[in-house]
């Protein structure tokens, strides 16, 4: 039986050290090691959450792929903290090449109300990422803060001077663009870095409130990257999981300019 054009979804897939990389429907994604399943696995399941019925092999993606996989890993770097090594300093210059100047960056986090997992989401101007924070557990307000820090992290790495950020978590906005920061108070490790962070930046960093509404981009974007972990563990998707796996995936494919 032959399957209809909007069921079939080109691949190509990349195996690296840093992880998985492919390139589905031209749209590349990368998870970074460890992965209990290969790439192309992965791809396939996927395809299957897009309702995808058919896989085509791509034609010279493969590089794409190995660069999205390298970006993953260098992504996971920020997330938990460690120093970007050359290969993922690259990474990241790659994906995002011409970043100098000031930059908009929007932010949110996710916790998984069940198993207590987070996951974060944000934009660089209009670039969009997403990361779990493997091994870490907690609440809503831990993704979000964590969120900030890996976005102003990651801009930083990339060039940039200024940052403005907008977020709808009043307690991390207010306490940055009100000074209301009682240092003698004690904090969580995941405070006293933001602080840290937030104070070496000085008065490149702004905060701005922004409403809930506005940030369905990066709140998309943190769940997204949840439903890829899911799959990565063969565990099933939540529908908000679902729906966001479909929306971003139809945004990127559109260059970013449709709704996530």
């Amino acid at each position: 039986m032959t399957v209809p054009r909007h069921q079939r979804a080109t691949l190509s897939v990349a195996e690296t050290p840093d992880g998985a990389g492919y390139v589905l429907d031209g749209v590349p994604y990368g998870l970074p090691s460890p992965l209990p399943l290969s790439a192309a696995e992965l791809a396939a399941r996927h395809a299957a959450a897009l309702d995808f019925r058919a896989l085509i092999p791509g034609a010279g993606e493969e590089d794409r792929a190995q660069q999205a996989a390298a970006l993953a890993g260098a992504l996971a770097r920020l997330a938990a903290g460690q120093p970007l090594d050359t290969a993922a300093q690259a990474a990241l210059q790659a994906d995002h090449p011409h970043a100098t100047g000031p930059v908009l960056i929007r932010t949110d986090g996710s916790a998984d109300k069940q198993s207590g997992s987070l996951s974060l989401g944000y934009l660089l101007g209009d670039r969009p990422y997403g990361a779990v924070l493997r091994g870490a557990l907690g609440h809503e307000g831990l993704a979000e803060r964590e969120a900030i820090r890996v976005a102003l992290t990651h801009a930083r790495a990339l060039g940039h001077t200024a940052f403005q950020v907008q977020s709808d978590h009043k307690f991390h906005v207010r306490r940055y663009d009100e000074a209301l920061i009682h240092r003698g108070r004690r904090k969580s490790p995941s405070l006293e870095r933001l602080y840290a962070l937030v104070d070496e930046l000085g008065s490149a960093v702004t905060f701005t409130y922004t409403p809930t509404l506005d940030t369905d981009a990066p709140h998309r974007l943190a769940l997204h990257a949840r439903a890829l972990e899911r799959l990565s563990r063969g565990l099933p998707l939540s529908r908000a999981q679902a729906v966001a796996l479909r929306r971003v995936h139809y945004a990127l494919k559109a260059g970013g300019k449709g709704l996530y």
